[in-house]
């Protein structure tokens, strides 16, 4: 009769803190993503060791620029592999900044050394991703 009241205690604690979990679910935050395809003379030279390249992003409204999130990443391998930016890339720092309608990304000297030039990048895929995120103040 122990061993019963003993298994029947177990079993009602058991089942008790099993039945006391909740499941939560989270919907998918929404997202979008454009790629853009730029070549060597799409860029331009700020001087010897600074070059940039516009994009054109419609997509990028003012919802984004005040409180969604803006990814950029870059690809030279015909999109194989893709390296998020800022980064250092073979010794070129590349960066961005943005506005409504528009993502400039940058390559430079990271060090600014005069006498280092920057040559454009011969074949580059852009991805640009966009995500929707609650702004708490």
């Amino acid at each position: 009769m122990k061993k019963f009241l003993l298994a029947f205690v177990i079993g009602t604690a058991t089942l008790a803190m099993t039945s006391s979990c909740t499941k939560e679910y989270y919907d998918t935050v929404p997202s979008i993503t454009m790629v853009y395809e730029r070549t060597a003379n799409q860029w331009e030279q700020i001087n010897s060791n600074q070059i940039y390249v516009d994009l054109s992003v419609p997509e990028l409204t003012n919802y984004y620029v005040d409180q969604g999130i803006v990814n950029v990443a870059i690809s030279f391998d015909d999109e194989n592999t893709y390296n998020t930016i800022p980064a250092t890339i073979e010794a070129i720092s590349y960066s961005y900044d943005y506005t409504t309608g528009s993502v400039r990304i940058y390559a430079e000297d990271p060090l600014l050394e005069s006498g280092v030039s920057i040559d454009p990048p011969s074949h580059v895929f852009v991805k640009i991703s966009l995500t929707e995120a609650d702004f708490v103040q």
